[in-house]
């Protein structure tokens, strides 16, 4: 697969190949294997000055071109002479691979072996064990070429060489017996898993190169090497029994031990079981042409998280690199201090989940439904906390924060019918999702956000990490209405035109203290519909999805909003206020060159609903017909298809920005930030995708 990317620099190389087979030896004997090898190749916008450049572009000043023939490379220089009074940024030339580049190679070796040998009649032994190996090769290039033409740029190269592998054992004893005339089923089963993973990395940079392709030959060299790995292994048992398939239960018990926690808080235990009744096979149930069948489900069980920000976050990592500026003299001196905040008391989250639910079907099998409710408590929360900047630490720390839950209902249903020659489906399905923070220990609230921001809080009764900021409550709309303003802590005065800030706590003035909920990032219900129909050979189906009551933080508008800035503003600029009456919406504040009431503050403005509801795949194809097929081909080829897919060919939503799926803005910390998501910087949409293809099956 080639796939180039929605904006310059991002594009997307894919080869693979598969194998499995699947060997009998005798009656007791069975053996085989899955291998996949591939190849990736990917290209992102580089550091130097290219991320986001679709969203970022749109700052630029209108009348800024892009290309100069006298222009290195052919490009438009960003200077004063060429800017004017404006701001822009040349994102074609500095996404120009020739000039900045950044890309990554990985070749993935993923694989699982596995054998199972009969030892008596219902016993059964399988050993397995699986690998997956990632060679990686990442490089950063910046060249001499300046952007402005005045300042210099010293051209910089860095290649990075990681290495991954997870070796996965394991190893299952299993016994089944059926008895009482095959009323009684039950089956039994002990084993032991480890995983085992390894992380090793080598990395050199170089600076002023004579040659662009080896960091080695800069006048300035450094190199670095990483290590990692962590190991998990755990011991269980299952137990399950049914009787005539009426009354079904399970139980299991697993212990596991990882290497990511200090010695004392490595282990756990973690129970489930689990009771179904099918009540349509007991003897009162009337028979009926409209209920085939009816079970009740009941289940409880626990489950461990073990995934920490870092692998051994219960101890210090020094960094030998670090500067500090001491005595009468203010000498420089280099010393290694510690860049983590070590918490040797981490220990296994843990989730405890209870589950409802009845799966029935009707009409002969034609309908089915589903139907779920659950209630989760995860205990002992594994989150980064933020530590304030003068503790020394950056990152946050790892800790056990507390107890959140999520409840809610499930509910699925498929129809199958045929009129005719034409057969049809439809399905669909919801998930609600209530989070709720229900614990936090000591701490009264979690201030959150990336890179140091403010613009998350985490509080017991509500959900996690939800926007916290400013409301506002429309415009002023003339000085009367301004002279009368509360005092506001971020405000040098009111005018005509500017956002009125609500005073939510009521002390008569507008502070830090009125900061409140403003939506959650997290969704409030997922749901999905699946349509298909089939009619002499040719087929259709189309998968749609879609999420609700969520909320994004638009961050990319709130630039292009922001009238005290040079940059090119959004076109939503055109409808701010002008005059009393021309515009109500605190969305459109009047046209201020230094903002002495920071309208554009952190606040309501800026936090959109998210809901949308997406064509995630539509398909046409076609079978030819299978006797003219086997007749054409003298029965070598017992199936041949064509098809037309489109992916992700529609989005409906109500959010302004690229797209509504996103995540968290992007920053230089790694992984995923909870207490800090649903934040859009500006990341490329999702692409929509034309696939042609044609599928054979050989007799």
């Amino acid at each position: 697969m080639n796939q180039e990317g929605i904006e310059r620099a991002q594009d997307f190389e894919r080869y693979s190949l598969k194998a499995n087979s699947d060997i009998k030896v005798g009656n007791r004997l069975r053996f085989g294997q899955s291998l996949t090898i591939s190849s990736t190749d990917r290209s992102t916008q580089a550091e130097g000055g290219g991320l986001l450049a679709g969203a970022s572009s749109a700052g630029n000043a209108p009348y800024f071109k892009i290309f100069d023939p006298n222009g290195p490379f052919g490009y438009n220089q960003e200077n004063p002479s060429t800017i004017g009074e404006g701001s822009a940024s040349n994102y074609v030339f500095r996404t120009d691979p020739r000039i900045n580049l950044t890309t990554v190679q990985t070749r993935k070796v993923l694989g699982s072996f596995y054998a199972e040998l009969e030892i008596l009649d219902g016993l059964k032994f399988r050993p397995s064990v699986g690998i997956d190996y990632n060679v990686g090769n990442g490089d950063f290039l910046q060249t001499e070429t300046s952007f402005d033409g005045n300042s210099t740029r010293q051209s910089l190269r860095i290649d990075s060489r990681p290495t991954e592998l997870t070796v996965t054992t394991a190893a299952t004893l299993q016994y089944d017996k059926t008895f009482g005339d095959g009323d009684h089923n039950f089956s039994a089963l002990v084993g032991f898993e480890q995983t085992k993973f390894q992380f090793d990395k080598v990395r050199i940079q170089g600076r002023n190169l004579v040659n662009i392709n080896f960091p080695s030959t800069g006048t300035a060299v450094a190199a670095a090497n990483e290590a990692d790995l962590w190991t998990l292994q755990g011991w269980l048992g299952r137990f399950t029994y049914n009787y005539k398939g009426k009354y079904l239960a399970t139980a299991n018990i697993r212990r596991d031990a990882t290497s990511r926690f200090s010695e004392p808080n490595r282990d756990d235990i973690f129970p489930s079981i689990s009771a179904g009744w099918r009540m349509t096979e007991e003897d009162f149930f009337p028979e009926s042409d409209f209920i085939d069948d009816i079970k009740l489900r009941a289940s409880w069980g626990q489950s461990g998280n073990q995934f920490t920000g870092l692998n051994f976050a219960y101890l210090s990592a020094l960094n030998t690199n670090i500067f500090y500026v001491i005595g009468d003299g203010q000498n420089v001196v280099n010393a290694p201090t510690a860049t983590n905040f070590a918490n040797a008391d981490l220990k296994w989250e843990t989730s405890t989940q209870t589950d409802i639910g009845v799966d029935a079907s009707f009409l002969k099998g034609k309908l089915s439904i589903t139907a779920d409710y659950y209630n989760k408590t995860t205990d002992d929360v594994l989150l980064g906390l933020p530590l304030p900047f003068v503790s020394g630490y950056f990152l946050p720390a790892d800790a056990n924060i507390g107890q959140i839950k999520n409840s809610g209902i499930e509910f699925a249903f498929d129809y199958n019918d045929a009129i005719g020659d034409f057969n049809y489906s439809i399905g669909g399905n919801i998930t609600t999702v209530k989070n709720e923070v229900t614990d936090l220990g000591q701490i009264p609230q979690i201030i959150s956000g990336i890179g140091g921001a403010q613009t998350h809080r985490t509080i017991e009764g509500e959900s996690l990490g939800h926007f916290y900021g400013y409301k506002t409550d429309g415009l002023y709309q003339n000085a009367a209405e301004a002279s009368a303003a509360l005092p506001d802590a971020n405000s040098s005065g009111a005018e005509p035109g500017d956002v009125r800030f609500v005073d939510v706590n009521g002390d008569g003035t507008v502070d830090a203290g009125d900061r409140t909920i403003l939506g959650s990032p997290f969704p409030g219900f997922f749901y999905g519909i699946n349509l298909g129909a089939e009619y002499k050979g040719w087929d259709l189906s189309i998968n749609l999805r879609g999420v609700g009551d969520k909320q994004i933080y638009n961050a990319s508008r709130e630039s292009l909003e922001d009238l005290s800035g040079s940059s090119n503003f959004s076109t939503q600029v055109l409808n701010r206020w002008t005059g009393e009456g021309t515009a109500t919406s605190s969305s459109n504040p009047r046209l201020t060159r230094d903002d002495p009431n920071s309208n554009n503050r952190y606040s309501d403005r800026w936090i959109e609903d998210a809901g949308y509801l997406r064509i995630q795949n539509l398909q046409l194809g076609y079978n030819l017909p299978k006797q003219k097929l086997a007749s054409w081909t003298n029965n070598f080829v017992s199936n041949m298809r064509f098809y037309l897919a489109v992916q992700n060919l529609a989005t409906f939503t109500s959010y302004s920005g690229f797209d509504p799926e996103v995540t968290r803005a992007q920053s230089f910390q790694k992984g995923d930030f909870t207490l800090a998501t649903g934040q859009d910087g500006g990341v490329s949409p999702l692409p929509r995708i034309v696939q042609v293809g044609w599928t054979v099956t050989f007799n």
